[in-house]
C-alpha cells in the first residue's frame, strides 16, 4: 500500500477521510428483535468496513447509552416510554440535530414517525435514503397527524429503497413518490443461510408416509398475523378427518396478546394434542422446528405483514409455504403453486383446503420446497442486499 494514502490529516488518514458515514435510524435495534431491527442490523454491521456504520435508535424505556455491538457503534436514546407503538424521545432528536452533519447518508428506517420529526428539525442536509418496510395500518387515528410530516419524507427522500413492487402499488403513501423507489429485496440472515446449507447437505429425501405433515407457525401472536383464521382453519381440519386429525400437527412459536385465547381455543376445539405452543423460542429452537416441519403457514391479514422475513427462513430450509394474497410483498417472496400455495386472507377454508392438500400430496409438497430453497438463494441472499445497498450509497454520494 502507499503510505502517502494513509497519511494522517487531522487526526484522520486519507482513507477515513474518503469513507463514507452511514448511519442506520430507526425506532429500536439490537437485542430488540423484529423484523426491522433485524434487518437494520443486517445492514450496520455488514457494511462496516465498505463505508462507516454507525446506528441511532430509541428504546422502550431507560436513559441514553452507547454501545459497539459487533463491530458498530450505537446510540441508544433515552426514553420516556412508548405511547401508541411510538418512544417518547426528545433524547434522540437532539442527538440527530447534534450529529447529523457528520454523516453523509442517513437511513431511515419506516414507519418511524419520531425519525421523521428528528430528520426535520435537525436541519440535516445530506442524503437522506428511505426503507420503507410497510404501511402503517392500525393506528389511524395517529396517521391522520403523522400523514404530514410522513409526506415531508418522503418528498425530502433522495431515494425510496422497498423490498418488492407489491410494497409499492399497495401502499397508497409511497406509490405517489414510485419515480423515486429503488427495489432491494431483504435479504436472509447469513448466519441462517450457513445453518440451511449444513441441514440441506444431512437431509433425509425420503417421505415418511406414517409421520403426521407438521405445519409451523412463528410470530407474535397479534390480529394481523392472522392467528384466529389458522384456528378457524384448525376446527375446520378436526371436522374434515375427524380421528385422522392426528395426520397433522401445528407448531405455533411465539407470544402475544391471543395467546391465552388461542390455547382455550384448542383445548375447546379438542386440539390440545394437535396444537403445540411453544412459546418465544431460542434461534437453536427455531433451527430445530425449521428443519422438522414440513410446510410453514404465513396466514397474515393486514399490509402491517409487509414482506414476512420468517418466509426466508423457512424456504433456505426447503420448506413450501402458505401465505395469504395480501397487496404487499408477501406473496411475492413465495409463489403461489411454485414454493407453496398462497390463499385469500381471512379465509379459513381457504387456508384449510391448502394445508388438505399439502397432506395429501407429499412428492408435490417436496418439489416446491426445493424450488423454494433455490429461489432464497437467486433472489434474497444477504449479500445481494447490501451489495444493492453500498452501491446506492455510493451513487448518490457521488452525484
Amino acid at each position: 500500500m502507499d503510505q502517502q494514502h494513509y497519511k494522517q490529516r487531522n487526526g484522520k488518514s486519507e482513507m477515513d477521510k474518503e469513507r463514507l458515514k452511514v448511519l442506520q435510524l430507526g425506532k429500536q435495534y439490537y437485542p430488540h428483535i423484529g423484523g426491522i431491527e433485524i434487518t437494520m442490523q443486517q445492514i450496520a454491521e455488514g457494511i462496516q468496513g465498505e463505508v462507516d456504520s454507525y446506528v441511532l435508535a430509541s428504546q422502550g424505556k431507560g436513559p441514553a447509552y452507547k454501545k459497539v455491538i459487533n463491530g458498530v457503534p450505537v446510540y441508544f436514546a433515552k426514553s420516556w416510554g412508548i405511547i401508541a407503538s411510538l418512544p417518547i424521545s426528545w433524547d434522540l432528536i437532539r442527538y440527530l440535530k447534534k450529529h447529523c452533519s457528520e454523516y453523509d447518508v442517513i437511513h431511515l428506517h419506516m414507519p418511524f414517525p419520531l425519525g421523521d420529526l428528528a430528520c426535520l428539525l435537525s436541519g440535516y442536509k445530506g442524503r437522506l435514503v428511505l426503507y420503507w418496510h410497510s404501511d402503517i395500518v392500525r393506528q389511524r387515528k395517529a396517521l391522520v397527524f403523522y400523514k404530514l410530516l410522513m409526506n415531508w419524507t418522503l418528498r425530502r427522500a433522495d431515494v425510496i429503497t422497498i423490498a418488492t413492487q407489491g410494497n409499492i402499488d399497495g401502499s397508497p403513501y409511497v406509490k405517489p413518490f414510485e419515480n423515486k423507489c429503488v427495489r432491494i429485496p431483504f435479504g436472509l440472515r447469513k448466519t441462517w443461510e450457513e445453518k440451511s446449507d449444513i441441514y440441506w447437505e444431512r437431509r433425509e429425501t425420503e417421505n415418511d408416509p406414517s409421520r403426521p405433515l407438521r405445519l409451523l407457525f412463528i410470530g407474535r401472536l397479534v390480529y394481523y398475523k392472522g392467528c384466529s383464521v389458522l384456528m378457524d382453519a384448525m376446527k375446520l381440519l378436526k371436522k374434515e378427518l375427524q380421528q385422522q386429525i392426528r395426520q397433522i400437527e401445528l407448531v405455533i412459536v411465539g407470544t402475544g396478546v391471543l395467546e391465552a385465547e388461542m390455547k382455550a381455543e384448542a383445548a375447546k376445539g379438542g386440539l390440545e394434542n394437535v396444537i403445540r405452543f411453544l412459546g418465544k423460542a431460542s434461534d437453536e429452537v427455531l433451527e430445530e422446528e425449521l428443519k422438522q416441519c414440513d410446510v410453514l403457514v404465513f396466514p397474515s391479514v393486514a399490509n402491517s405483514e409487509a414482506f414476512g422475513l420468517v418466509q426466508l427462513e423457512a424456504m433456505a430450509f426447503g420448506k413450501p409455504v402458505i401465505n395469504t394474497s395480501l397487496s404487499t410483498g408477501v406473496p411475492w417472496v413465495s409463489i403461489h403453486k411454485e414454493t407453496g400455495l398462497t390463499v385469500p386472507p381471512e379465509n379459513a377454508k381457504a387456508l384449510y383446503k391448502a394445508i388438505l392438500w399439502m397432506m395429501k400430496n407429499p412428492d408435490k409438497r417436496g418439489e416446491m420446497g426445493r424450488k423454494a430453497r433455490q429461489r432464497v438463494k437467486e433472489e434474497f441472499t444477504q449479500e445481494q442486499m447490501l451489495r444493492r445497498i453500498v452501491t446506492l450509497y455510493k451513487r448518490l454520494c457521488r452525484q
